[in-house]
């Protein structure tokens, strides 16, 4: 499998940085703001397309200045685009702290639009497809149904809005953090051993391969056989914003370009790390180059 597509959200990212987050009732101070085209969709698309990997992104967006905007900023990417027009495009707006927390806000808009239809003539064969859940659920339903046989499907529960036993189990790889995979096992995660019980819990559920994303504690995959935990790597982290979904399509990328699952987790791993370095989503995800080079790796 070497190509990638990406089905899923396409949004302008608004980001606000100031020292604490707001409390209700509260108005705050920025000191600054950045726009950037986001959404899980593209975000997963851009740190796959930077890895490396042969990517197609597949969404909508709204006929509007920031559907032009969005166009523009993937023009300047080495990414393969099918984009169509619905409604108005979705907005997330994302507040960050001086540590690097966020509180964010979405707008669907145009991603609400996205439906099998949009999707009949398209063809994806032996090839790996991500999904996320900011489109609707009966278009992702959709997709499993239509392209699950002949590809690599693995899905990001999130927004976890909705719980698709369907889709978790007709999915190759599920990908939660902490707080989804809490959600979807019904226990808390405070700890690595958490984690490694809820991952049971999730594979004798959905019997399928169980991806926890851990943020600075790292990442374990569970395949049924074998619970594996992934370091983290060290950085001094600026913006978390965007690091599952870097994490997601680095991933992605480097089963492409490997059969080893493992060393695509550790590499995942590497670039969500750097991801979180820069403020910002896709902006900070990093090349593959820049990977490379940090962690004295040697991948073509």
């Amino acid at each position: 499998m070497n190509r990638v597509f990406v089905i899923g959200s396409i949004n302008v990212d608004i980001l606000m940085l100031s020292d604490h987050l707001p409390e209700p009732g509260e108005t705050i101070k920025a000191g600054s703001f950045y726009v950037y085209p986001g959404g899980k969709g593209a975000n997963q698309a851009i740190s796959s397309a930077r890895m490396g990997a042969n990517t197609t992104l597949i969404g909508k967006i709204g006929n509007d200045y920031f559907g032009s905007l969005i166009k523009d900023f993937i023009g300047k990417e080495n990414l393969n685009s099918i984009i169509m027009y619905g409604q108005k495009t979705g907005m997330a707006f994302i507040n960050v702290d001086k540590n690097g927390k966020n509180m964010i806000s979405v707008f669907s808009g145009a991603n609400n639009d996205l439906r099998e239809e949009d999707l009949k003539d398209i063809k994806i064969d032996n090839s790996i497809i991500m999904l996320q859940q900011e489109i609707p659920m009966d278009t992702i339903e959709y997709v499993i149904k239509t392209y699950g046989r002949n590809n690599l499907i693995i899905t990001d529960p999130s927004p976890i809005n909705e719980i698709n036993d369907f889709v978790l189990s007709g999915s190759d790889y599920i990908t939660p953090n902490e707080v989804e995979a809490s959600k979807l096992s019904g226990m808390h995660i405070n700890s690595r051993e958490d984690a490694f019980k809820a991952s049971e819990i999730l594979y004798k559920k959905y019997q399928t391969n169980i991806i926890i994303k851990l943020g600075s504690y790292g990442s374990l995959l569970n395949n049924g056989n074998e619970i594996r935990y992934f370091k983290p790597s060290t950085v001094n982290a600026r913006d978390t914003t965007g690091a599952g979904d870097c994490f997601n399509g680095a991933f992605a990328a480097m089963l492409t370009k490997t059969s080893d699952v493992n060393k695509s987790m550790e590499i995942a791993n590497m670039a969500a790390a750097l991801s979180v370095t820069e403020y910002g989503a896709f902006p900070s995800f990093p090349y593959l180059n820049d990977v490379k080079t940090k962690f004295n790796l040697n991948i073509n």
